[in-house]
C-alpha cells in the first residue's frame, strides 16, 4: 500500500484499528491525482462524486453572488475538500479550484459510501472523516460571522502567515469581506 494512502488512512483512523482488509477496501476507492493551478475540482450547481483530501497545494471555495466570486474558505496540505451537498448526491452550492499545481487524493464516495453499511470500520472511518469536516466548517462559520475584517486579517497573520504567500491578495480581500485596496492599507500598517 502507497505510503500516501497510509498516511491519508493514519490522519484519520487515530482512534480506531483498520483491520489490513478494510484499509484494502477503503484503499480500493483512492486515487492520486496531481492537477495543475486553476483546475476546479467541484463546479457549483453540479454534483460530483469525488471528495479530496490534500497532500501537497492549496486550494480554495468560492460562490458566485451577482456574477461577482465571494470566497468562502481556503485549504492546504492535510486538509479535506469537497461538498457535503455531493456526499448526500446533491449539487454544491460552491465551485471547488485549485490555487497551485496540487497533489490530492480522491475519494470516490459514490463507491464508498455503501461499503458503510457492509464495514462498521468503513462507517467509522469515514464518519470521523465528516466530522472532522463539519468542524472545520463551523470554525469557518464563525469567523466569517462573528469577526470583524481587522480581527479576521490579524488572525489570518497569526494563525495562517502562509495563506499571503501562497493565496492571491484578491482572493483573501473577497474572504474577509473588503476591498483589495482595504487589504493593502492593512497589510501597509
Amino acid at each position: 500500500m502507497e505510503t500516501v494512502f497510509n498516511t491519508f488512512l493514519d490522519y484519520f483512523a487515530t482512534n480506531q484499528q483498520l483491520s489490513e482488509n478494510t484499509k484494502i477496501e477503503i484503499v480500493n476507492h483512492l486515487a492520486i491525482l496531481n492537477l495543475d493551478k486553476k483546475h476546479v475540482l467541484i463546479k457549483e450547481n453540479n454534483r460530483h462524486d469525488f471528495a479530496y483530501f490534500v497532500i501537497k497545494g492549496a486550494v480554495r471555495s468560492y460562490y458566485l453572488k451577482d456574477g461577482v466570486e465571494v470566497n468562502t474558505w481556503f485549504a492546504f496540505e492535510n486538509d479535506l475538500v469537497g461538498s457535503l451537498h455531493n456526499f448526500k448526491d446533491r449539487p454544491s452550492r460552491e465551485t471547488i479550484e485549485l490555487v497551485e499545481n496540487s497533489t490530492l487524493i480522491s475519494i470516490n464516495l459514490k463507491k464508498i459510501k455503501p461499503l458503510m453499511h457492509s464495514n462498521i470500520q468503513i462507517a467509522n472511518f469515514i464518519n470521523v472523516i465528516i466530522e472532522d469536516y463539519a468542524l472545520f466548517l463551523e470554525d469557518r462559520i464563525y469567523f466569517s460571522q462573528m469577526m470583524s475584517s481587522i480581527d479576521k486579517y490579524l488572525i489570518l497573520l497569526d494563525k495562517e502567515p502562509q495563506l499571503f504567500q501562497r493565496i492571491p491578495l484578491t482572493y483573501i480581500a473577497s474572504y474577509l469581506g473588503i476591498s483589495r485596496e482595504t487589504l493593502s492599507r492593512l497589510r501597509a500598517k
